[in-house]
């Protein structure tokens, strides 16, 4: 079995690189969501455990008027919740709900053949992840909102997405 180490932010972990199944997401799910931080925010599912594809993570957007300790604590939370169920947890807050990005600029969300561009503001507790200790991505335009919370610009579709299939729209978990 691969084992992958995991830094980001002040957050450290090795995982067993394997699938997510829905069990060990809805294992998470039950966990995160008994945070009552999480009813202040929405929580929206995407990318490619949603498009049933073979994937390593999930990815989960927060929205919502961030507090940013709030914020920065779930982000947290998520990520450690789910290594206790064995899962990649790729989580940020947007500005921007995505389903609106998906309405309104399918393109930007990976549908379709226009050329739509879209820019979401972000917060993350990091601007760096690392893997076995290899940096993988970096954010070279940051700001620092409180300490361990970074705010940043990103512009969709990225490079990836435009490689893929999209077919399903983002869905909100706890709406």
């Amino acid at each position: 079995m691969v084992k992958n180490k995991f830094r980001f932010g002040n957050l450290e972990f090795t995982l067993t690189k394997k699938i997510p199944t829905d069990e060990m997401f809805q294992q998470w799910k039950q966990e995160f969501f008994s945070m009552p931080e999480v009813n202040n925010y929405k929580v929206w599912l995407t990318g490619g455990f949603l498009e049933d594809w073979e994937t390593n993570d999930i990815d989960l957007i927060l929205t919502g008027k961030p507090n940013y300790k709030e914020v920065k604590n779930l982000l947290y939370q998520a990520r450690i919740i789910g290594v206790k169920y064995g899962l990649l947890i790729d989580i940020s807050h947007w500005n921007t709900e995505p389903i609106y990005i998906y309405e309104n600029f399918p393109s930007a969300w990976g549908i379709g053949e226009g050329s739509e561009k879209f820019v979401v503001e972000k917060l993350n507790i990091d601007f760096k992840l690392f893997i076995n200790d290899n940096l993988i991505k970096e954010v070279k335009k940051y700001k620092k909102v409180i300490e361990g919370l970074y705010r940043y610009k990103f512009t969709y579709p990225t490079k990836k997405q435009l490689t893929r299939d999209y077919k399903s729209k983002p869905i909100l978990l706890n709406g």
